[in-house]
């Protein structure tokens, strides 16, 4: 063998052993990480579509969470409303008696729970306070501080603008409902029972004046409107927490969707790596004994 054709013969089983190496590292990696390619350039002219169904999946992520924290938030004020409803329930049959001491007594325990409730916190904020979320919803703890105010309304410090959360792209949805909304007709009630029990006709007695009666008949018919309002209010909740769930289960399908379409640009076949890595390990073997079986009939060439 002339020393021409020996380093020629070299040559080419060195570009052998290189290539077959590489082939060898490639599979190896794609083994270890699961992935074709390490960076935007392999995928080469996908690279955009992947940029683009990333910043995708990233967006439907984030919209997925923040309608989990929304569910939450909802499915707190749906217990807040359930107690408040539950409260002016006990009311209405309250005032319907004739014992005096009792109607007051369980007046003053619905007013508890009811301001109890419109003073629900969710993630260290109030429920019901609209964007106000740093004080409590109503400002007053007995019912007693009702009677010298001009109106119910005064007992009530939340603010008029309800928190909203985007769920989607282009759309946004209230998710906060106020205080003086959801209690403002029950609290009147309250009001309009303290001040006539501190009136001129109460206390309230047992038996019950005449006067008494008469209100007692007029003012059932206020707590069965501001119940009805209530009820209204858990159902607007309701078909919010639907509306949510609904979204929420869109921003999964899309993630899925987009996760299955990421995963054929990038994703390595595993069982076609690992065949690819035992062809490339042998052809490493074979490329490496040639080489060295060449090298050695070249040094003796020299040393002859």
């Amino acid at each position: 063998m002339t020393r021409i054709s020996t380093y020629a013969a070299n040559q080419s089983a060195l570009m052998d052993l290189m290539k077959a190496q590489k082939q060898m590292f490639e599979a190896q990696q794609q083994l270890t990480t699961g992935k074709l390619v390490h960076d935007l350039k392999g995928v080469g002219y996908q690279a955009e579509m992947l940029s683009a169904a990333r910043a995708a999946e990233t967006q439907a992520k984030s919209y997925e969470e923040a309608a989990t924290r929304t569910e939450t938030r909802l499915a707190a004020q749906d217990t807040a409303l359930e107690h408040i409803a539950d409260a002016a329930n006990s009311l209405r049959l309250a005032i319907t008696t004739k014992e005096g001491d009792y109607i007051m007594q369980q007046t003053r325990e619905a007013f508890y729970e009811v301001t109890n409730a419109l003073n629900t916190q969710h993630a260290g904020t109030y429920l019901f306070s609209g964007t106000r979320a740093d004080v409590p919803s109503v400002g007053i703890s007995d019912l007693s501080e009702l009677v010298p105010m001009g109106n119910a309304d005064e007992a009530f410090q939340n603010n008029d603008r309800k928190p909203q959360v985007q769920l989607d792209q282009n759309y946004s949805i209230e998710v906060g409902m106020l205080a003086s909304d959801v209690g403002g007709d029950v609290m009147a009630s309250f009001k309009r029972i303290a001040d006539f029990d501190a009136g001129p006709n109460g206390p309230f007695a047992s038996p019950l004046s005449a006067a008494q009666e008469a209100f007692l008949q007029t003012e059932i018919q206020n707590v069965v409107s501001a119940l009805d309002n209530l009820h209204a209010r858990v159902g607007e909740n309701g078909t919010r927490q639907a509306h949510v769930e609904n979204l929420k289960t869109n921003h999964v399908e899309r993630q899925d969707f987009i996760t299955l379409m990421i995963s054929d640009i990038e994703d390595a076949d595993m069982a076609e790596a690992a065949t690819r890595f035992q062809q490339a390990q042998t052809a490493v073997q074979v490329s490496a004994a040639t080489f060295s079986s060449l090298n050695q009939v070249s040094l003796l060439n020299y040393l002859r």
